[in-house]
């Protein structure tokens, strides 16, 4: 069993189960109570009471270890930690008959009760059951939100629910006081398409409207060169001998042809491309998650922020 702690606190008492691996975990809680006992007598108070929490981890019906735990955080000015612990080892004390730890137990909360900071949450919108509520690192009954002991410092709250954008915001309440936080209607996520693919395929199409174009401007181009040379004597040599109207029209199909020429390969490229695109891009939907912003409200300020959506 553990040990008396200088100062405070009491043997922690555990309920005893069969199961070989809980009696082992209450064992290695009992060593680790032992060694955090022996540190805090030698005035190491932070090593003491990381070793409070390990023990606690491993065997957390230990009233003796709750009440080190609870006095660690009181310590730490942790009021709402502290009470939360305290509150938990006088029900276990009060249910077991424990008359020293409960009133212990009663002593703390009475200092404490005075000092502790509370938060009322509200919601725009009403949550169903598979709701959870996250403040501080701690799971919040939907029941509880009205009034919530918080720790003083930085609060942050989290808002999730199945198939809706989860909220997280973060405020700073002082020792002692009371702040009310209004949680506006959780976002639905937002789909946005993958252009890419959109793109590819656009691309693939302006490469089957390039490549028409190639076409005619060759075939006009080839046209007017056979008009326009069809009237013109060969030398000996095959060479051309036109008149001057006829040489500006046949010149004006050459640059025709070579017009298309370029549309042709220009098309090539744009369909590689294109198909590149629509072809390797990945899904083709992507969820993403839009930013909210919350009001936060409390007896002495208000404020009203906007919810942006991307």
């Amino acid at each position: 069993m553990q040990r008396l702690t200088k100062g405070l606190l009491f043997a922690g008492l555990a309920c005893a189960l069969p199961a070989r691996a809980y009696a082992d975990d209450v064992k290695t809680a009992d060593d680790k109570f032992a060694a955090a006992a022996k540190l805090r007598e030698a005035g190491e108070n932070d090593a003491a009471c990381a070793m409070f929490d390990e023990s606690l981890a491993l065997n957390p019906n230990a009233i003796g270890t709750i009440l080190n735990v609870a006095r660690c955080a009181e310590e730490a000015n942790h009021v709402a930690t502290a009470i939360h612990y305290f509150s938990d080892a006088q029900s276990r004390a009060r249910e077991q008959g424990l008359g020293p730890q409960l009133a212990a137990a009663e002593e703390h909360l009475a200092k404490l009760t005075p000092r502790a900071s509370h938060l009322a949450i509200a919601f725009s919108e009403a949550l169903t059951t598979d709701a959870k509520v996250v403040v501080q690192g701690r799971i919040v009954e939907l029941s509880a939100t009205g009034d919530v002991l918080v720790d003083a410092g930085p609060v942050k709250v989290v808002v999730s629910e199945p198939g809706r954008v989860s909220y997280t915001t973060t405020l700073t309440v002082a020792e002692a006081s009371h702040r009310a936080l209004a949680i506006p209607a959780l976002g639905f996520p937002v789909t946005v398409r993958n252009t890419r693919r959109t793109v590819g395929k656009i691309l693939v199409g302006a490469a089957g409207v390039t490549f028409a174009t190639s076409v005619v401007v060759a075939a006009i181009g080839h046209s007017r060169w056979s008009d326009a040379t069809k009237n013109c004597p060969k030398d000996e040599l095959g060479t051309l001998s036109c008149r001057q109207a006829d040489y500006d029209t046949a010149k004006s199909g050459i640059t025709l042809g070579n017009v298309g020429t370029g549309f042709a390969v220009a098309s090539g490229v744009i369909v590689v491309a294109g198909a590149a695109l629509w072809l390797l891009s990945p899904n083709p939907t992507l969820h993403e998650h839009p930013i909210a912003l919350v009001p936060l409200l409390s007896p002495t300020e208000a404020g009203l922020a906007a919810i942006t959506r991307f």
